[in-house]
C-alpha cells in the first residue's frame, strides 16, 4: 500500500513539475514580453491622454503606420532565414514613384498599380539574386540598394509631386468595413494571418527556420536555400511595393522623400515582436501585437505633442532593448 502511495505522489510531483516547466517556458516566449510592453504602452498612453480610451481613435491610428506592418511581416522571414532587408523602405518609395509617373503619362490607374507592383517584385529579386546567388552579405547589399533605389526615385520625380489620382484610387484609409475598421487595417489582419500560417504550417515555413538555423545543414537535407532566400527577397519587394501604393492612397501624392524614417519602424516592429537577429528564432504573432505596440507608442507620444527627435530617441532605445531581451530569453529557455 506505501510504495503503491509513494508511486502515485512521485507520479503527481512529476507532472506538477512538468506543469510548472511549461509555464515557465511558455512565460519565456518573447512574443509575452510584447504583450506586456503593449499593455504597458496602452495604460501609458490612456493617462497622456483619454482619446485611448475611445476603442474607434486607435482603429484609426493604424492607418498611418499600417505599410510599415504589412512590410514587417515578411521582413520577420527573412529575418528568420538569417538575412535582413534594409531597403524595403526604398522600395516602397520608388514603386509609389513609378506609378505615381507612370500615372501622369496617361496610363490608366489600375495599369500603373500593376506596373508598380511588378517594378517591386523586380527590386526584390534584383537584392535576393545579389545575395542567394552571388553570396554577398545582405546587410551590405540592401543598404547600397537602400540609397540607390531612392536616389532612383528622386531621379524620376524631382523636386515635384505627384497627385490628383482617381477618386476610386484616393483614401484608402477612410474606407471602412463596418463602418468601423479601416480597410488597410483589415489588409494587414488577413495578411498576417496568411503569413503566420505559412510560417508555422507549411514545408516552406519550416524551411525557413531551417535554414536560419543552420544553412550548411539544410543544405545538406536537400533544402535549396538560395531559390528560398531569392523567394523572400522577392515577396519582400512585393509587399513593400503593396505598402508604397496604399501609401500614396492614403496620402493623395507621390515624393521621393517619403517614408524617411519609416525604416526604423519596420525594424522595430520585427524585432520587438522577437524575432531573433541572428536567425532561426520568431512568430508572425510577435510581429502583430509589436506592430500594435508601435501604433500606441507613435500615437501617444504624438498626441502629448513629444519632439520627433525624442521619438526616434525612445524608438531608438525600445529597439536595442527589444534586442536585448529577446537574447535573454532565447538563452533561458535553451538553458
Amino acid at each position: 500500500m506505501l510504495e503503491g502511495e509513494n508511486t502515485e505522489g512521485a507520479v503527481n510531483t512529476a507532472g506538477n513539475r512538468s506543469f510548472k516547466r511549461k509555464i515557465r517556458d511558455a512565460l519565456l516566449h518573447p512574443e509575452v514580453g510584447t504583450i506586456f510592453i503593449f499593455l504597458f504602452s496602452l495604460i501609458l498612453s490612456l493617462i497622456l491622454s483619454p482619446y485611448f480610451a475611445d476603442f474607434r481613435f486607435i482603429l484609426d491610428s493604424t492607418s498611418w503606420l499600417v505599410e510599415y506592418g504589412i512590410v514587417a511581416l515578411v521582413l520577420t522571414f527573412i529575418v528568420i532565414s538569417g538575412e535582413i532587408d534594409l531597403s524595403v523602405t526604398s522600395m516602397m518609395v520608388l514603386v509609389a514613384c513609378v506609378a505615381a509617373k507612370t500615372f501622369s503619362l496617361g496610363t490608366p490607374m489600375i495599369l500603373a498599380v500593376i506596373i508598380g507592383l511588378a517594378c517591386g517584385v523586380l527590386l526584390g529579386a534584383f537584392n535576393g539574386y545579389l545575395v542567394a546567388y552571388i553570396g554577398l552579405p545582405s546587410i551590405i547589399v540592401t543598404i547600397g540598394t537602400l540609397a540607390l533605389f531612392r536616389g532612383i526615385a528622386q531621379i524620376i520625380m524631382g523636386d515635384l509631386s505627384i497627385g490628383h489620382f482617381p477618386e476610386w484610387f484616393f483614401g484608402i484609409d477612410m474606407r471602412l468595413v463596418f463602418n468601423i475598421i479601416p480597410v488597410p487595417l483589415i489588409i494587414f489582419i488577413v495578411l498576417s494571418v496568411i503569413a503566420a500560417f505559412v510560417l508555422s504550417f507549411t514545408i516552406f515555413g519550416r524551411k525557413v527556420y531551417a535554414v536560419g538555423t543552420n544553412e550548411q545543414v539544410a543544405v545538406y537535407s536537400g533544402i535549396r536555400s538560395k531559390r528560398l532566400k531569392l523567394l523572400l527577397f522577392s515577396f519582400s519587394g512585393l509587399m513593400s511595393a503593396l505598402g508604397g501604393i496604399m501609401m500614396i492612397s492614403r496620402l493623395g501624392v507621390a515624393r521621393y522623400n517619403l517614408a524617411s524614417e519609416g525604416l526604423l519602424d519596420v525594424v522595430t516592429i520585427v524585432l520587438l515582436g522577437g524575432t531573433d537577429i541572428n536567425g532561426g528564432k520568431g512568430s508572425i504573432l510577435g510581429t502583430f501585437v509589436a506592430f500594435f505596440v508601435l501604433v500606441i507608442l507613435r500615437t501617444g507620444m504624438s498626441v502629448a505633442n513629444i519632439k520627433i527627435e525624442n521619438q526616434l530617441a525612445v524608438l531608438g532605445t525600445l529597439l536595442i532593448s527589444s534586442i536585448i531581451i529577446s537574447n535573454y530569453l532565447y538563452s533561458k529557455r535553451n538553458r
